[in-house]
């Protein structure tokens, strides 16, 4: 206490001693001389570092049933025992030997209690899933048990023995409760696979919305130059000198004309449908020929945006959009929150076991995938809920980082994968249904170009009336 190194703090209420001394590396001074001072046994009862300072004459009083409870702490530190010749003891329990060494108060050497844990079982809890896939935490456990004279255990079910688990996420942790180890957890959002664009979308992908613009703009610009200014064409009406001109872009002049300014403008006007109609051709072949996919969800925008969630803890966290049972998203607009450790694969192999069903796992690939975007991603942390044996598990757990063991074994380890391909390349024949669009275009535009002729013939009639009249 006489070192100026270390930071004392003095106090006179047990309520002031640190309950967790091992996670702030420090240490309680806890003299006392009579029984009347026992009270401080809750506030010190998981304290791991006490050092308790009190005369040879309380030593059998300690001992009886009625403080118990604090006998109970007296094990968790070192007990100094003195009298008035200036003679001290000091006693230590072993928790793993279950037995009290003295040590020489003239040359004080600190035993390492954990160095052997005498058969101590270390339990890690761990789901049958990611007992199955993840065989590194049994290694991990069988590891350190086998270095320290423990027992390794995993179980599937909680219980007050669970020593070691593995963090699903450790956001919401604190720093001091958790342990840093090889891998990454990270939560992805599972969205709809894009589906294949429609053989229609082809004719218009080409070229961009600013290139079919400009081009119906040269044609309206041609028209009405026509309209006002043509000596052939400027006798037709507005809508039939358009459509000529989409005729000539196509195969052709249809109809004669002439004049000297229609001559020249439509002369380069079919050099320049050439060019443009023939690029249009080779790309439209050249885009039949592969599959084409609608856009894939992956930044934070296309969740925000495309995706609608079932309300959860998570998804309010990440302030997501969600949806009630009075209204229910479409099948592609539903997503969902997945718990990712390391990689989609390790993912999907967890879910093979958890199901058990072929079937559904064969489902959950060909529908769903990960976004690429990733929420709250961090390195794979272990909790170690028993303070004595965190140091050391700490130790081995970086030992076996900086082997990479893990990197280059375990994460690389043969299991069965589940993959999806996009196809690439068309090999199926266009059907009836995949030509729907350009059957109701037929439809509608037979529909009206009969309807135009009776409305043609209608009023070819009436102006002949009038013009008997």
């Amino acid at each position: 206490m006489s070192d100026l190194t270390f930071t004392k703090t003095m106090v006179n209420q047990s309520g002031h001693f640190y309950n967790y001394t091992h996670d702030f590396y420090s240490c309680n001074f806890i003299a006392f001389d009579d029984l009347d001072q026992l009270n401080i046994s809750k506030p010190i009862q998981y304290a791991t570092k006490s050092i308790f300072f009190y005369p040879s004459w309380l030593q059998q009083d300690l001992q009886h049933p009625s403080v118990n409870e604090f006998a109970i702490s007296l094990r968790n530190g070192y007990e100094v025992s003195y009298t008035y010749n200036r003679t001290m003891e000091i006693y230590h329990w072993m928790i793993f030997s279950n037995q009290v060494i003295s040590l020489n108060p003239y040359n004080i050497s600190v035993p390492d209690e954990v160095r052997d844990l005498h058969g101590y079982k270390i339990v890690m809890y761990a789901t049958k899933q990611n007992r199955e896939v993840m065989t590194f935490d049994a290694y991990l456990l069988e590891l350190i048990a086998s270095k320290r004279n423990a027992t390794a255990v995993q179980e599937t079910k909680w219980s007050n023995r669970i020593s070691v688990l593995v963090v699903p996420n450790p956001k919401d942790m604190q720093d001091h409760d958790i342990i840093s180890g090889p891998g990454s957890t990270y939560i992805a959002i599972l969205t709809h696979r894009a589906k294949p664009k429609s053989i229609v979308a082809i004719l218009v992908e080409p070229f961009d919305i600013y290139t079919w613009a400009t081009f119906l703009l040269l044609v309206l610009t041609i028209a009405i130059t026509f309209s006002l200014f043509g000596e052939v064409l400027g006798t037709r009406h507005f809508s039939e000198i358009v459509l000529e001109l989409i005729m000539i872009s196509l195969s052709g002049p249809s109809r004669p004309y002439g004049g000297s300014l229609e001559n020249r403008i439509i002369t380069i006007f079919c050099v320049m449908g050439i060019v443009l109609i023939s690029s249009y051709q080779s790309l439209v072949i050249s885009f039949m020929s592969y599959v084409r996919y609608h856009q894939e969800i992956n930044t934070l925008e296309d969740i925000t945006h495309n995706c609608v969630f079932k309300e959860s803890v998570e998804v309010l966290h990440l302030s997501l959009k969600t949806f009630d049972l009075n209204n229910l998203p479409s099948l592609d607009q539903n997503c969902y929150i997945d718990y990712v450790r390391d990689n989609e694969a390790m993912s999907i192999a967890m879910y093979e076991k958890f199901v058990n069903d072929s079937d559904r796992v064969r489902a959950r690939v060909q529908e769903l995938r990960h976004a690429k975007v990733k929420f709250y991603e961090y390195p794979l942390c272990y909790y170690v809920g028993t303070l004595i044996i965190r140091n050391f598990f700490s130790f081995y757990v970086q030992a076996i980082i900086e082997s990479g063991i893990y990197d280059f074994y375990y994460r690389n380890k043969s299991q069965t994968k589940w993959q999806y391909k996009q196809d690439k390349f068309i090999n199926r024949t266009v059907k009836l249904q995949n030509l729907t669009l350009l059957w109701y275009a037929y439809g509608v535009g037979s529909v009206m170009g009969l309807i135009c002729f009776i409305a043609e013939i209608f009023f070819k009639k009436i102006s002949t009336r009038e013009s008997y009249k």
